[in-house]
C-alpha cells in the first residue's frame, strides 16, 4: 500500500498542475533561489495540512460551508493581489543586493505556504487521498497519517526540485533577454489567474457522515 501510495504520489506531482506549473513560471523568471524558497513554503503547507487532516482539523472546515468559502475567497484575493504585484514590478532591473536576495527568498517562502493553506483544493485532495493509503490496523490513525505526510512531503521534493533544476536552466540561459522577461512576466501572471480561476470554481462536494 505505501508503495502504491508514492507511486501515485510521484505520478500527481509529475503531472502539469497549478503548483508545479507555477514554480516552472516563478523559477523560470527569477531563478532557482526563488524556486527553492517557495519550493519549501509549499512543503511547510503540505506538512500543516498532514497535521490538520491527522487531528481531524481538515474535517472540520470542510463540514463548515463557511469556513470553506472564507478560504476560496481569500484565496483568489490573495492570488489577483500576487498578480497585480508582478505587473507592477520592474524585471528590467532586478537588483542582485544581499538584502533585495533576502527578501525575495523571505516573500517567495511565504508565498508558497499562503498559496498552499489558502486553496481549498488542497483541503478536498487530501481527505480524498491520504485515507485511501491507510496500510495498518496496528498503528493509529494519526500515525498513518503523519507516515504518508512525510512521504508525499519527500516525492514532492524530489519531484519538484528536478523542476527547479530545468527551469534554473532555461532561466540561466535566457534571462538577459529582453523579449523572453517580456514572456515571463506575463507567463506568472497566466499562470496565477488561471489558479484564481481554479480556486474560484472549486465546490465542497464531499459528504460527511459520522
Amino acid at each position: 500500500m505505501l508503495l502504491s501510495f508514492i507511486l501515485s504520489s510521484f505520478l500527481l506531482a509529475l503531472s502539469p498542475g497549478p503548483d508545479n506549473l507555477y514554480l516552472t513560471a516563478l523559477t523560470t523568471k527569477s531563478g532557482k533561489l526563488s524556486g527553492i524558497s517557495f519550493l519549501i513554503g509549499l512543503l511547510i503547507g503540505c506538512l500543516i495540512h498532514t497535521i490538520l487532516l491527522a487531528f481531524g482539523l481538515n474535517a472540520l472546515i470542510l463540514e463548515y460551508e463557511m469556513i470553506f468559502e472564507l478560504i476560496k475567497y481569500s484565496g483568489v484575493i490573495y492570488i489577483i493581489f500576487l498578480s497585480y504585484g508582478v505587473y507592477k514590478s520592474d524585471y528590467f532591473h532586478d537588483k542582485v543586493e544581499n538584502i533585495g536576495r533576502s527578501n525575495e527568498i523571505h516573500k517567495n517562502l511565504k508565498k508558497g505556504i499562503f498559496m498552499n493553506l489558502l486553496n481549498p483544493k488542497v483541503f478536498l485532495f487530501f481527505a480524498l487521498f491520504f485515507p485511501n493509503f491507510l496500510f495498518s490496523d496496528e498503528f493509529s490513525f494519526k500515525s498513518q497519517i503523519f507516515i504518508l505526510g512525510v512521504l508525499f512531503i519527500l516525492v514532492t521534493l524530489l519531484v519538484f526540485g528536478l523542476i527547479i533544476l530545468f527551469s534554473d536552466f532555461i532561466y540561466s540561459k535566457f534571462s538577459q533577454n529582453y523579449n523572453f522577461k517580456i514572456f515571463a512576466k506575463y507567463f506568472n501572471i497566466s499562470v496565477l489567474m488561471l489558479i484564481a480561476l481554479l480556486i474560484l470554481f472549486t465546490e465542497n462536494n464531499i459528504t460527511l457522515s459520522q
